[in-house]
């Protein structure tokens, strides 16, 4: 059984289905001791995002597209966004692994948290099935805990 709670995956439901009112509550609701876990979660979340929404064509050319997609929406809502950092995470994470020496972990985690938020807005599929997602994602959390990573 993973270590993830109920709390942690409703409180990544609220973020990935946009309800940041909710998130908000339930994250100052998370005990310390649970971060590690949400952030285990979140991080299964967008590795299943990310293979349901490239269906294996994680190539530079693909991973750029959709970073200029994100680049585009930012832009238009006048956000700052370093689409560098973003499309970096996205090559080391699909095995140009040499880029995560770049990278801080606050960097993967805000790639992540961007990936997982746009993702959720841009496939209704997505935000429609949430609760099977986040079922994938606790069943990879599962696999990475018994060490099959």
């Amino acid at each position: 059984m993973p270590s993830t709670t109920p709390e942690q995956r409703e409180q990544l439901k609220a973020f990935a289905t946009g309800d940041i009112d909710r998130a908000q509550e339930l994250s100052d609701a998370l005990p310390d001791r649970d971060w590690g876990g949400y952030r285990l979660l979140h991080a299964a979340l967008f590795a299943v995002l990310l293979d349901d929404h490239f269906r294996g064509d994680l190539t530079p050319q693909s991973i750029a597209a959709f970073v200029d997609r994100i680049r585009r929406d930012y832009k238009a809502a006048g956000i700052s966004f370093d689409s560098w950092t973003v499309e970096g995470v996205l090559r080391a994470t699909a095995g140009e692994e040499h880029l995560f020496e770049r990278f801080s972990s606050e960097d993967v985690l805000s790639t992540q948290a961007i990936v997982v938020g746009r993702l959720t807005s841009y496939d209704p599929n997505i935000s429609g099935n949430i609760d099977a997602f986040l079922d994938a994602a606790e069943a990879l959390v599962a696999k990475w805990e018994q060490g099959d990573r």
